[in-house]
């Protein structure tokens, strides 16, 4: 077997400098995560042209988010979660940052119950799901009550609320289908 002209044993040198480079960066995943979440808001966006869904869409990105996050951590970055909260946030002209800290917020707690839950039927998952979004909805309806000392409608909220968590079992199953697929 003839050695080629940079092998370790014709430079005679050694070292750190001459190994091999590890190219397994989890950094292009995540960005294109990102893109993915971004590009779900604009859909959710684009929800509320539907008449049925005007003034409260569901939530696909804080689906995307918490499926993302329980079954795939290691690709899901604070900075996706913070992009698509703040994209959300003007798209859908709310407080800037209020779905921002609250995406953040559901990654944070789901980074100590990520285990337990992979561990659990799809009910558990699913009540889990619920306390979350819930969660997420009560964070913004307490901003924004308190930033515009008014309390808005709760017909939309709870419509929201509803949507999202009647869909979360749809989508589940789709991104979980689509994951088998790639793999």
């Amino acid at each position: 077997m003839r050695n080629g002209p940079l092998t370790r044993q014709n430079t005679g040198k050694s070292g750190r400098y001459f190994e091999r480079a590890e190219f397994d960066s989890n950094l292009p995943i995540q960005f294109l995560i990102t893109i993915v979440g971004l590009v779900i808001v604009v859909f959710e966006g684009s929800l509320a042209l539907w008449p049925f869904f005007y003034g409260a869409t569901p939530m696909l990105s804080l689906i995307f988010l918490y499926w993302l996050s329980l079954h795939f951590e290691k690709f899901t970055p604070m900075f996706a979660a913070f992009m698509i909260g703040i994209t959300s946030d003007i798209l859908f002209s709310d407080l800037l940052g209020g779905r921002a800290i609250a995406y953040m917020l559901v990654l944070y707690v789901l980074q100590y119950r990520r285990p337990r839950l992979l561990q659990s039927e799809f009910m558990e998952i699913w009540t889990d799901f619920a306390i979350v979004a819930v969660g997420v909805v009560l964070l913004q309806f307490i901003v924004f009550s308190l930033f515009n000392f008014a309390i808005p409608s709760m017909a939309p909220i709870l419509f929201q609320v509803g949507t999202t968590l009647t869909l979360f079992p749809i989508l589940y199953v789709v991104l979980a289908a689509i994951t088998a697929v790639l793999q």
